[in-house]
């Protein structure tokens, strides 16, 4: 089977965790390539992890005919521009969530994959683990009724106050750094794109970003959902869905599995109940990263899109405008 080539675009830190140890445990990928603002950057970058060739600008990877995939893990800002460069260059696009600055952005890029051709994703990695699986199977089997209710929260304190998540230029903010898992999720498990925000509030950073947003959402379909996100405080990260016959309590649903050192930690548990009626539910030990990357690859030799393809992040973004709008962010 033929190698997908990929090419990181950014020596940012998380992808110590989103995708370098995955290369090797993936048949059908390589890193061949890294690429930063600066040659002497993604050289020193690219010898301590092993990839073959650096690059001094993200053009040059880009233009690079023996780039099969791009990953995308710049800051938020840079997201929409560099997807659709590379897609019109021929690289099929794994992008780190959001995927744009707001919805115009993300229908440029959505616009760019159906005049390519090419697979693109927006790295919303839960959403392949064998957790969301069966969360999926639970809730459309109809065990819990009706979803009513969700309510979510994603804390993550951002220690170092010099980060991209706290820099407006860079498309920084709560919202936009953990609140996106949220309006994803409740829109998935709600199973309804059209929501009214009832209410939201922010909380700003001494940067100008919302530091902590929380928003009520009402669904179309008559579902509800409480979400609160922040880059300032630090736990719970939890997910609590309420059907109209049994609920289902999940912690850390965002980032189940993670890997620490040689192996993979479970950092979650997932509880539904009916009734007195109260199961523990076991999933496989895996890393929602590795999910992802070994989903995305399956896509592009198929050459379909991923559940979390352009369309579905364009109307993610129309949901995280309104909030924007209600807090008036």
């Amino acid at each position: 089977m033929k190698k997908l080539r990929f090419g990181i675009m950014s020596t940012a830190g998380a992808n110590k965790f989103t995708i370098l140890p995955m290369a090797d445990k993936i048949d059908n990928m390589e890193i061949v390539a890294v690429a930063s603002r600066g040659i002497k950057k993604a050289q020193d970058y690219a010898a301590r992890h092993g990839i073959p060739i650096a690059f001094g600008s993200y053009e040059e990877l880009v233009a690079d005919p023996h780039i099969d995939c791009a990953y995308i893990s710049m800051p938020n800002s840079m997201h929409k521009e560099w997807s659709v460069k590379a897609l019109r260059a021929g690289k099929h696009v794994l992008c780190e969530k959001p995927m744009a600055s707001n919805e115009g952005e993300a229908r440029e890029i959505a616009d760019a994959v159906r005049e390519t051709g090419r697979t693109f994703a927006e790295a919303f990695h839960y959403r392949y683990h064998p957790l969301a699986d069966k969360l999926e199977e639970i809730i459309r089997s109809g065990r819990v009724g009706n979803i009513v209710e969700i309510d979510a929260a994603f804390n993550n304190r951002v220690r170092d106050r010099k980060k991209p998540q706290l820099s407006p230029e860079l498309g920084g903010g709560a919202l936009m750094d953990t609140g996106c898992y949220l309006t994803s999720f409740s829109r998935w498990i709600a199973d309804c794109d059209e929501a009214e925000v009832v209410w939201a509030k922010s909380i700003k950073t001494e940067t100008g970003v919302d530091g902590t947003t929380a928003a009520r959402l009402r669904f179309a379909n008559g579902a509800t959902a409480n979400i609160v996100c922040s880059i300032d405080l630090l736990q719970p990260v939890s997910a609590f869905i309420r059907g109209d016959r049994g609920s289902i309590f999940i912690n850390r649903p965002f980032c189940p599995g993670w890997q620490k050192g040689g192996s993979v930690k479970d950092v979650y548990f997932f509880i539904a109940q009916r009734g007195l009626n109260i199961e523990r539910i076991k999933v496989p030990t895996v890393t929602s990263y590795h999910c992802q990357l070994k989903e995305f690859c399956r896509a592009v030799s198929e050459g379909r899109q991923p559940v979390t393809d352009a369309e579905q992040g364009a109307l993610n973004m129309r949901l995280i405008d309104a909030i924007r709008d209600k807090t008036g962010a």
